[in-house]
């Protein structure tokens, strides 16, 4: 599950997947990073993307997850600043602004740990019947 923390005015989005391994799905398996409903569960709902650098965002199409937690851990990670009024409840902000992007985001991350599994087995795989020449 996801994990949001604040730092003065600093809203900081913490994956449970690390950085390398949502750029590695992206590569590999980029339909893993869209979850689907609506009506007849096909339609697109929620978008995972990975960039290069940058703050990165959420809001309730997507998540951009720009960089890894600066820890041994190196979860993608996003950071928005809050532009609300400095006397309200940051905490109620998230919840009311961020609460159903944050669900979204946590469905589709709980079938990423497989999808990955299986992308660095399919590598090994392919690493395995490779021979270099001397």
């Amino acid at each position: 599950m996801a994990k949001v923390k604040t730092i003065n005015r600093a809203i900081i989005v913490n994956s449970e997947v690390k950085y390398e391994d949502l750029k590695l799905v992206a590569k590999y398996r980029p339909e893993a990073l869209v979850l689907k409903g609506g009506e007849d569960g096909k339609e697109p709902v929620f978008s995972l993307f990975v960039r290069n650098g940058g703050q990165g965002c959420i809001d309730e199409n997507g998540a951009i997850f720009g960089e890894a937690t600066r820890d041994d851990a190196k979860l993608a990670t996003i950071t928005m600043m809050f532009t609300g009024d400095a006397d309200a409840d940051i905490k109620e902000y998230i919840v009311d602004e961020l609460g159903g992007a944050l669900m979204k985001l946590n469905k589709l991350e709980a079938g990423l740990p497989a999808v990955i599994d299986a992308i660095k087995a399919e590598r090994e795989a392919v690493r395995g019947a490779i021979e270099v020449a001397q």
